[in-house]
């Protein structure tokens, strides 16, 4: 019964020609504008979120994230291609008294004919356009309330702010994005490792037709943990992760469904550091989904994944062969069927909600688990004067 459940999805999923988990509510490029030049303005981006886990399985930890974000940052665009900003991050994460973050965030952005270099705070997140496996959603509302506890490689997502440097080129049939997130430095006498991620992350449009536009998605994301000068007395690592697949849009002109996407993906894990420390060192995974769009902002989107000796240090750890619960176990194989209700709509302008429940089934352990979320979330600008 079960490999006939699989089959089916399978069959339908290929039938319809998976996506990446798509989070419309959290994508925050900006183009220049040659009319914004001089014009120093207020941006404020606040997010409100609610994220709960009820997993009880031996591989990803389960807990419940409720709180709020507020970025408040001036900004001056000095000319048609180049602009600074800058501000705080400030995080109230409710039921914990006191636990408030506050980090200083700047950054400098050049952008000319679809080339963009930025320095400082990066355009990150699902910006980058990772899939899950890599990629956890749980970086862009914090997925720990504190350090304590934490080994390097959950420290190294302890932040939404990625700080380092980025660069992007759109163009007409190709969208790329590199960048160097240095997570954190290091000192003679730290006795910890220093932490950076580095990525590549590509979109090539191959077919753009009125009824069918098919991408070809290419990503690479490496995780080090170490430096020459630190005194941890754990070995430095590099873990590499990548991804590569098809997605295939298809827009809806009448009825129900705006749009149906499906996206497959072969997941590549390999660790490549000199001294290996994980269970694992090597592994893969075949990723598909198929998301339906409907005219009413109520969507379905359904994922199959396989994963044999899989470990994605960045991604949502329900993906990983390696339990981030349970030091030192781990899952060889693991298949999961997922089930996403989703609700997400614009408001007004600047203003939108996001609602989700997240019902999955482990068919190896037959282990029926859900979770839910939600978001709110308000982003603009607010004109203060031209400048000269």
């Amino acid at each position: 019964m079960r490999k006939a459940i699989v089959a089916g999805l399978l069959a339908l999923l290929w039938g319809k020609s998976g996506a990446q988990t798509d989070y419309a509510i959290f994508r925050d490029t900006a183009t220049l504008r040659a009319a914004d030049s001089g014009r120093l303005s207020l941006e404020i981006d606040n997010i409100n979120y609610l994220r709960n886990y009820e997993w009880f399985g031996n591989i990803p930890l389960s807990y419940t994230l409720l709180g709020s974000q507020l970025i408040p940052q001036l900004k001056y665009q000095v000319n048609a291609y180049f602009q600074l900003k800058g501000g705080l991050y400030v995080r109230r994460e409710f039921g914990r008294p006191g636990y408030v973050t506050v980090e200083p965030v700047f950054s400098a952005k050049y952008q000319k004919k679809g080339l963009t270099f930025i320095m400082g705070t990066l355009e990150g997140g699902l910006n980058h356009r990772f899939v899950e496996p890599l990629y956890n959603i749980e970086r862009f509302i914090v997925g720990r309330m504190d350090r304590t506890g934490l080994n390097d490689v959950q420290r190294a997502a302890n932040t939404r702010m990625e700080q380092g440097l980025q660069v992007k080129l759109q163009r007409k049939r190709f969208w790329g994005d590199w960048f160097i997130d240095w997570r954190e430095s290091i000192i003679v006498g730290d006795p910890f490792r220093e932490q950076l991620n580095s990525g590549i992350s590509t979109r090539t449009l191959l077919v753009d037709r009125p009824g069918v536009q098919v991408t070809v998605p290419l990503q690479v994301l490496v995780s080090h943990y170490g430096g020459q000068v630190s005194s941890a007395p754990v070995a430095i690592e590099s873990l590499f992760n990548s991804a590569v697949g098809v997605s295939v849009h298809f827009p809806m002109r009448s009825g129900v469904l705006k749009s149906v996407q499906t996206d497959h993906y072969y997941v590549g894990y390999k660790n490549i550091s000199g001294n290996k420390l994980q269970i694992y060192n090597e592994g893969y995974g075949w990723l598909s989904t198929l998301l339906l769009k409907s005219k009413w902002n109520l969507d379905l989107e359904l994922r199959y994944w396989n994963g044999n000796t899989f470990y994605g240090p960045l991604g949502l750890p329900l993906y990983n062969s390696i339990s981030e619960k349970y030091p030192g176990y781990g899952e060889p194989e693991r298949s999961l069927l997922f089930a996403t209700f989703i609700y997400d709509k614009q408001l007004f302008p600047h203003v939108a909600i996001d609602f989700r429940l997240e019902p999955y089934y482990d068919l190896k352990n037959s282990k029926l688990e859900y979770g839910y979320s939600a978001f709110l979330r308000f982003n603009k600008d607010f004109f203060l004067k031209k400048l000269r």
